[in-house]
């Protein structure tokens, strides 16, 4: 339910620009708190097996600002930002945007307060009975997906290698 509640027209739309966003940016960097942590790891852990152009800002958000005062101009920000939102989150992104770097959001209520600042949102549906990150999950693998098909040569061949390494090393089984 939550997921077809989320898979609307503006959606549609605006993943598209987003991915247009991503591969025009010269890296991504990734911004998620409290449980929203978790989508910012996942999103950076399965777009990081072939695409490296990527960081995570989520892990020692004290020095956000330092490392958002470093991004060069044709960075991005990807944020997770759902209610409860964060101070340390809409402050992070403010100051992204008045340096003049696009920001990405996903977010769950068009009265999120980064919403002035992003260059485009991502809303996604949340369940009022129970915690649920279904649908935050399914937009980060189809975003994977979408982004792995547009350089797929490329990310082939870097996640082919990343496999024949995986198994030379004996980290994964293979026949």
């Amino acid at each position: 339910n939550l997921l077809n509640k989320s898979l609307d027209a503006d959606l549609m739309e605006n993943f598209e620009i987003v991915v247009d966003v991503i591969e025009k940016s010269s890296h991504i960097n990734i911004l998620g708190a409290r449980p929203y942590k978790a989508t910012a790891l996942y999103l950076e852990q399965l777009l990081g097996e072939f695409y490296s152009k990527i960081r995570q800002l989520s892990h020692d958000t004290e020095v956000i600002y330092d490392r958002i005062l470093q991004f060069e101009q044709d960075e991005i920000l990807v944020v997770f930002a759902f209610e409860p939102y964060t101070n340390r989150i809409i402050e992070a992104v403010k100051l992204a945007y008045e340096l003049g770097n696009r920001v990405i959001l996903i977010t769950d209520y068009i009265s999120c307060p980064v919403i002035p600042y992003a260059s485009v949102t991502l809303k996604v549906e949340v369940s009022k009975e129970q915690f649920s990150l279904v649908p935050i999950i399914a937009l980060i693998e189809a975003l994977v997906i979408e982004i792995g098909k547009r350089s797929s040569e490329e990310s082939i061949e870097r996640l082919k290698r990343l496999e024949k390494t995986l198994i030379e090393k004996n980290v994964i089984f293979s026949y």
